[in-house]
């Protein structure tokens, strides 16, 4: 009887180990003459694959390694294949041969003798699926070992070149034998019966299109709709459905196409003429314009000239009879002086009238005014892609879909890139592996999430090598334009550095840079970061991690990343990368591959070694160490596991710690790529702690720094405005006054309280009033005290009991407010902490600064004069004096979320109620 047995990957637990370390055993001896000496938790470390099989009853039966390059022999990982090729004839037939993208070797394999054979070929299946370019799996056994069951009949041996000696035997086996290789053809009705049982497994309203529908359509097939069948064996397993005919309109309104040129032919060209035309045109204009002006400024002086000699001419003759008989008494010397007079007078008047008529024409022509620069016209130019229509296949075959859709762009020579949308909770096909998502603008709220991938990105092999001084120039053209351009070329001109600059080419094509450095001090990260969560560092040498320093990847090369750190990895003959990043901004695209690394929480028990506790621990104002970078991590293992991409609209109402930890775990979940995470917070994401209010224990220093959520999640500067449950719409109100609407899949609200005073008192557009719940309220309060002209004379008044008060009090001093600051407390006493002798020495370092503290004082109004304000009325009728009013004293929810929640039936009494019915997630 045959006995089903499963694979799957082998886990990294200690449990696991050890079911495969008893597995193993017992026939140690033998295995370490077949294989070499081996480590098992070693492998299953280090290796890019290792399988563990398991029959009927969980029971583990089997276990097998495979990586990129043999771990017998001498064979270097960076040249091995050059290796075998010289030892070994590799032709494979059919003008196939060996190379390091369609290469992996089986390092190690055992099973339970009764399931021998169906494991070898589960695990060889496996191998060939997870790595989808691999074709040939290759074997190395020493020459003194004949070739043992269930190898024998399975792989075969390599002929060894003339005059070659080698103390292991080559064998290999190709994936055709494995899995049989899919030949693809046009669809033809005939096909319709064996696929229609695999369209109704992975589509769930299948139904809906009719019994005939891919008869139909297969039937309907023209010049601009094809479909292609893969086949296997004579049957038909999968189908793709494509159209060139389509309009791009509403894509091209609703998505991030620039850099894609908007999927339309000639786009670079017509932008580059249509600015040109423009640049020509504004310029003849601004001439034409100019001479305008002199005309019209000419005319302005002549006429004004005119005018003012009009009326001197007439002067002189009212005069004329008169003066006569005045001048006769005159000496020459006064003449000559009344005559200077006047024609200063003259002067005088006449550039008076000339500049007043130069103002006048001046503003009658007005001022020159450039016209915008138009878009191109896109519904002008052909539409540069086509689009997946349909698409099915056996699930067996998922390592085969490029074969699928390979050809079928070869259907469409004229067009470079292919769509698929496909809807936002809907599941993922395998189709999908070979697409990367295109951003979605914001308020747009597209129906379907949108996938693209250039005819380009589908070639193989990738080759990666290093960089020469030959190639400084195409690099350069290659970086126009980005940041590090100066730091990657100097690391390439400098041959005295560590840095290695690498070059991804396909067909001779650049495609991707990265810059790498052997890492320095690998044993640091596991001393600040969470590492034993995804790896073992202790089973990895301190020269076998790289560094990467930069990685800028062409955008339609996004899917091949993994291939290019493999290649890193490689080539160096290391085993592990990371990329620390000091910076909270958003991560390149390209580092979507790599895994997020939290910190730890808890900071080193000693203190840093320049700092002296003994002189430090009473200074005010000690600066904390800068901490360590965020850290992302990759190996061949991780390499391997490709992660999820998940569309679900996922929006977080934001602005409290609670939100921050939610959207940095979610984001952070090491096998997933979320792409529509949303963060709605005024003031946007704070990537430091509050200034003005109490820290808390939630968010470390280096978790601010660190946030997961700012890698991938569209942050929205802003707070909800209206929340509609029906059609899972929430309304946002901008920082900037403009109102958004979004879709959601999850709302998760999150928003934290906030003062309310501001809301009882209207006190919104008052100047100098704030409460600096959040980052928008704390920069705004920042800006003020920067803008005011002498914080020496500042009256302050902080309002409120907690330990926030005293936490402001103290943050004004530091920034140089010098005036009188009174804490106003609404309760009889301040209990700031709610532990007696603590918040007697808290009100006793706050006096002792200089603050002063009233108790009982509850705000009834705030006076103000020219909507700035100048003093506060307490409801005993006591006036206080003040320029800056902070209010940190009435806890509760913003008006505006509370009506949006409130307005759609949802109960608040502090928390927000999980409501999973509704698509509303909510947290405290």
């Amino acid at each position: 009887n045959v006995m089903a047995v499963r694979t799957r990957r082998a886990g990294g637990g200690q449990g696991e180990r050890e079911r495969v370390q008893s597995l193993c055993e017992v026939e140690s001896s033998i295995l370490e003459k077949h294989w070499g000496p081996f480590d098992l938790i070693r492998m299953m470390e280090r290796c890019a694959l290792s399988c563990c099989v398991e029959d009927d009853d969980g029971g583990l039966v089997g276990f097998a390694a495979f990586h990129h390059a043999p771990l017998v022999g001498d064979f270097k990982p960076s040249m091995w294949i050059d290796d075998v090729k010289r030892m070994w004839s590799t032709n494979m037939g059919d003008g196939e041969d060996v190379d390091y993208s369609n290469t992996l070797v089986l390092n190690f394999f055992h099973s339970e003798h009764a399931h021998e054979e169906q494991a070898l070929n589960e695990v060889l299946k496996m191998a060939f699926n997870t790595f989808s370019q691999v074709e040939h799996v290759l074997l190395f056994i020493p020459v003194s070992i004949p070739l043992f069951k269930p190898l024998l009949g399975n792989f075969e041996p390599l002929v060894l070149q003339a005059d070659v000696k080698n103390n292991y035997g080559c064998y290999h086996v190709n994936r055709k034998e494995v899995v049989g290789e899919v030949v693809v053809r046009l669809a033809m009705v005939e096909d319709h019966d064996d696929l229609m049982p695999i369209f109704k497994a992975q589509n769930e309203d299948a139904d809906a299109y009719g019994e005939f529908f891919l008869a139909q359509m297969i039937q309907s097939q023209d010049e601009t709709n094809k479909a292609l069948v893969a086949e296997l064996n004579g049957k038909a397993v999968g189908i793709l459905g494509v159209t060139g005919d389509m309009s791009l309109a509403a894509l091209q309104e609703a998505f991030e196409l620039e850099t894609y040129d908007f999927l339309v032919q000639g786009y670079a060209e017509a932008a580059v003429k249509l600015h040109e035309d423009h640049v020509a045109r504004e310029r003849m204009r601004k001439e034409e314009h100019e001479r305008q002006v002199q005309e019209m400024l000419a005319e302005a002086r002549r006429a004004a000239r005119e005018e003012v000699e009009e009326e001197y001419s007439q002067m002189m003759d009212e005069r004329a009879d008169k003066q006569e008989e005045e001048d006769a008494d005159k000496t020459p010397e006064e003449l000559e002086a009344e005559e200077k007079e006047r024609e200063e007078m003259f002067d005088q008047e006449l550039a008076q009238r000339i500049e007043a008529a130069e103002e006048e024409a001046l503003m009658e022509i007005g001022e020159f005014l450039a016209h915008p620069e138009p878009s191109v016209d896109l519904q002008t130019l052909s539409s540069n892609t086509v689009c997946i229509t349909l698409f099915c296949l056996d699930p067996r075959l998922d390592s085969q879909v490029h074969k699928l859709l390979e050809p079928a762009l070869d259907l469409f020579p004229d067009k470079e890139y292919c769509i698929l949308t496909k809807r936002h909770t809907a599941r993922q096909s395998s189709l999908i592996h070979l697409f990367h998502p295109v951003p979605e603008k914001l308020g747009c709220n597209f129906s379907h999430a949108l996938y693209i991938c250039h005819r380009a990105s589908l070639l193989w092999p990738m080759q990666v090598s290093r960089a020469g001084e030959g190639d400084v120039e195409e690099v350069s053209d290659f970086l126009e334009g980005e940041q590090s351009k100066d730091q990657v070329l100097s690391s390439l001109r400098d041959a005295a550095k560590l840095e290695s600059v690498f070059l991804a080419r396909l067909e001779g094509q650049l495609s991707a840079i990265a810059v790498v450095t052997p890492s320095k001090e690998p044993a640091t990260f596991s001393k600040w970061f969470e590492l034993e969560q995804f790896m073992s560092p202790g089973l990895y040498g301190s020269d076998e991690h790289l560094e990467l320093l930069h990685l800028l990847v062409n955008p339609i090369f996004l899917k091949r990343v993994p291939e290019i750190l493999r290649e890193l990895l490689r080539i160096t003959e290391t085993f592990c990368l990371h990329a620390s990043v000091r910076d909270a901004k958003a991560m390149p695209r390209a580092y979507d591959t790599l895994t997020y690394i939290p910190c730890r929480r808890l900071a080193p028990s000693s203190p840093p070694q320049d700092l002296d506790p003994a002189k430090t621990a009473l200074e005010p104002n000690l600066p904390m160490p800068e901490g360590p970078p965020a850290l992302l991590h990759t190996n061949f293992r991780l390499l391997s596991q490709p992660k999820k991409d998940l569309d679900d609209r996922i929006v977080i109402i934001g602005g409290s710690e609670t939100s921050v930890g939610f959207a940095d775990a979610i984001m952070s979940v090491p096998y997933l790529n979320l792409h529509r995470v949303s963060y709605v917070s005024s003031g946007g994401l704070s990537l430091r702690p509050p200034l003005y209010k109490r820290r808390s224990l939630s968010l470390s220093d280096p978790e601010y720094r660190q946030h997961a959520v700012s890698r991938g999640c569209r942050v929205v500067e802003g707070n909800i405005a209206q929340l509609d449950r029906e059609e899972q719409v929430v309304s946002v109100r901008m920082d900037n006054g403009e109102t958004v609407e979004m879709k959601y899949d999850h709302l998760v609200l999150a928003a934290g309280f906030r003062d309310t005073i501001m809301d009882r008192l209207q006190l919104w557009d008052v100047d100098g009033v704030f409460s600096p719940f959040n980052l928008y309220q704390e920069d705004a309060l920042h800006a003020w005290l920067k803008n005011q002209p002498n914080l020496q004379n500042l009256n302050v008044v902080i309002f409120g009991s907690s330990l926030d008060v005293f936490v402001s009090a103290r943050r004004l001093q530091e920034e140089g407010v010098a005036g009188s600051i009174t804490i106003a407390c609404p309760h009889k006493k301040l209990r700031p902490t709610g532990d007696e002798r603590v918040d007697e020495l808290v009100v006793e370092a706050a006096k002792r600064s200089g603050v002063q503290l009233k108790t009982g004082c509850d705000i009834r109004e705030v006076e103000q004069r020219a909507q700035r304000v100048t003093g506060v009325v307490t409801k005993e009728e006591e006036s206080l004096p003040c320029s800056l009013l902070i209010l940190l004293g009435e806890r509760g929810v913003d008006k505006d979320l509370f009506s949006a929640i409130n307005d759609q039936s949802l109960v608040f009494d502090g928390r927000f109620f999980l409501i999973p019915s509704v698509g509303v997630d909510a947290l405290p």
